[in-house]
Formats: structure tokens, sequence, C-alpha cells
């Protein structure tokens, strides 16, 4: 009797260890396909000259200065360092921990800028996510001033200009990054009519951490239909980014003295030497606040 008894029960329990089994597959398999996403890419919102594939997280605010120096050949004495300085003061802020609005403008060229900057995509360590990030970078640019160059700038709609970026970038190691950005560059006039007013152009980018907060970046763009008027080169950078707490100081040498895409990657003049003052000296101190 008692033996029969013990197979009652341990046949009613049966379904019950089944039910358990199924549940604790399920919450396995779960916890498998569950995404983890990359984080810090780059430390950034900017590689180096241009934007990372990062943004600010939502109520974020950054502000930022941007400074560039430099010698001009047939000056005999620096007035401070070097001949000549140029810089930018700029407010970003994080609408959502995807979406990021910016707004800048610099001396003494007088360029207003802004842009939206939305991440469609965060590269993730699991096969359920994307390989890489993608973010998708929207600028414009208005001249405040009449400075000669290859634009018209006597309308309002000739001081225009707007950038289509579409940032990609992988986190290859903990310590090493890359980024590819495919751009598409409108100027709505020219002083030329040999100049387009639509420029395609592909960026490279890199950042490998040294240290904890020291890391080694570096940019270069290449321009598929240059400007025929004047002779121009792919903008490059190469520079440290120093990280203090909420502070990201970066420090870079390049061959362009503007700020803003429409211009560095379509006007730079200058190759990338220290002579007849093609070398500029640039400093980029940025500082968040979470409102």
């Amino acid at each position: 009797m008692k033996s029969k008894i013990l197979q009652f029960v341990l046949f009613l329990s049966i379904p019950s260890c089944l039910s358990s089994q199924n549940l604790l597959d399920k919450l396995a398999n779960e916890d498998l396909e569950t995404t983890n996403y990359v984080m810090s890419t780059f430390k950034g919102t900017r590689l180096s000259i241009g934007h990372s594939i990062e943004t600010r997280k939502k109520n974020t605010l950054e502000i930022s200065f941007m400074s560039r120096y430099w010698n001009v050949p047939q000056e005999t004495s620096n007035s401070f360092i070097a001949d000549r300085m140029c810089t930018r003061v700029g407010l970003d802020y994080g609408i959502s921990d995807r979406l990021t609005f910016g707004i800048g403008s610099g001396n003494p060229n007088g360029i207003i800028d802004s842009y939206l900057k939305y991440r469609l995509f965060q590269q993730s360590t699991t096969k359920k996510g994307s390989p890489v990030g993608i973010t998708l970078l929207q600028t414009s640019t208005y001249r405040t001033r009449s400075i000669k160059g290859i634009e018209r700038r006597n309308t309002f709609g000739e001081k225009l200009a707007f950038t289509t970026q579409l940032l990609i970038a992988r986190k290859i190691t903990r310590d090493f990054s890359l980024q590819i950005s495919p751009t598409f560059v409108h100027r709505t006039s020219s002083n030329f009519s040999v100049d387009d007013h639509n420029h395609f152009a592909v960026g490279f980018g890199g950042r490998y951490k040294v240290s904890n907060h020291v890391s080694i970046v570096s940019e270069y763009y290449y321009v598929a239909n240059p400007l025929k008027s004047i002779e121009t080169f792919g903008a490059f950078s190469l520079g440290a980014n120093w990280e203090v707490s909420d502070l990201l100081l970066q420090f870079k040498m390049t061959n362009n003295q503007i700020f803003t895409e429409d211009a560095f990657i379509t006007q730079t003049a200058q190759n990338f030497n220290f002579r007849d003052g093609n070398f500029y000296f640039g400093f980029h101190a940025t500082y968040h606040i979470q409102l």
C-alpha cells in the first residue's frame, strides 16, 4: 500500500516538474536574448573636428568652447603665442537619450550653426542587436558677415549651407573605436560657375584609449567632387582627449580653422604641414550638466 501511494504522489508531481522545467527554459532563453548595448564608443559628442555618433542623455546640457590658433607667414610678431585665432561657443541639449539639439556661434567669421543628431541604432554585444552604432546628423549654417570667398553672401538665402551625415561606428575593442561618415554638403550659392553647390564626401575617424583618462583621436575627410575654383585638401586632424570628471579637454593639430562641417570638409585650402601657415592648433573644452 505504501509503495502504491508513493508511486501515485510521484506521478502527480511529474506535470509540476515539467512545468517548472519549461519555465526555467523560457527564463534562460530570455536571458540569452537580452540585448546588451555598447556604451561610450567615443567619450564626446565630437570625435575631433567632426561629430561622433554619441548623443547626450535626456535633459543634459553641454557647454563647449572651441578655438584654433595659427601663424601667418607675412607677420613677424605674434600677438599672443600665435598671430591669429578663431573661436566658437556652443550649447547642446539632450531632448531625449536618442535626440540632441545644438547651436553655436563663431568669431571672427560670424558663422551661426545649429544641428540635430538622432541615434538610429546602438551597437549591441549580442547577435540580436546591431553590430554597429548609427546616428543621423543634420546641420545648418548661416553667414552673418559678407566675407570674400567662394559663396555669394548678399541675400539671406545665399548665406546658408547644409550638411547631412550618416555616422557609422563600431567599438572594436574596449580601447579601440572606428567611425565612417558618408557626407552630403549643400551650399546655396557660389561665386564661380565651375563650382558645384552639392558635394559628396566621406569621413574616417578613430579613437584609441591609452589610459583611463587619455585617448588618441584622428580624423580625415575625402571629397569626391572638390571645388574647381581653388585648390583644396582633405581635412585632417590628429590629437588627444583628456577626461577630467565632467570636463572633456580635446587638443588637436589640424589643417583647417573653421568649425562647421560644410566649410572644413569642402573648403580646406591648406595641406597638413608645419610650413607657410598650414598648421593650426586646436583646443576644445566640453562641460556637461545634468538638468
